[in-house]
């Protein structure tokens, strides 16, 4: 019973260091404050996944000034976009990308990605050109 309690008390300054460093390895570079303190903070999540909803952070935060954009920055922006949510889906489930939207784009997310998605209407995305961070 001493042993196991001991034992713990030595892992639990591991698990938090664990947490701390966690950030040296997702560069949270172009995500705003706050979603990336979201994101590190989020439970049981591996470094792979913590990178897919960066990835998904930059470009969903590209949303709010797509309606003063040009056609062609727009399409560039729902390409960005529909790329990082491909890549999220590959590690994150539905339920963290809908939080994540959350974060980003607070309770305006409909309006958001209506533009987006109909940039890509009739869109098709060349597998080569997935590019998952």
């Amino acid at each position: 019973m001493k042993l196991k309690f001991l034992s713990l008390l030595f892992m639990l300054p591991l698990v938090t260091a664990c947490q701390l460093i966690s950030p040296v390895f997702v560069d949270y570079n172009g995500v705003r404050m706050d979603v990336a303190r979201w994101i590190n903070t989020q439970p049981l999540l591996s470094m792979q996944q913590k990178r897919s909803l960066v990835q998904l952070s930059k470009a969903q935060q590209r949303l709010y000034r797509i309606n003063e954009a040009s056609e062609s920055i727009q399409q560039e922006i729902a390409i960005q976009n529909a790329v990082a949510l491909q890549c999220a889906r590959r590690n994150v489930s539905e339920r963290k990308i809908r939080q994540l939207q959350d974060q980003v784009l607070d309770e305006n997310r409909q309006q958001y990605l209506k533009v987006p998605n109909q940039q890509l209407d009739g869109l098709k995305l060349d597998p080569t050109t997935v590019h998952c961070e």
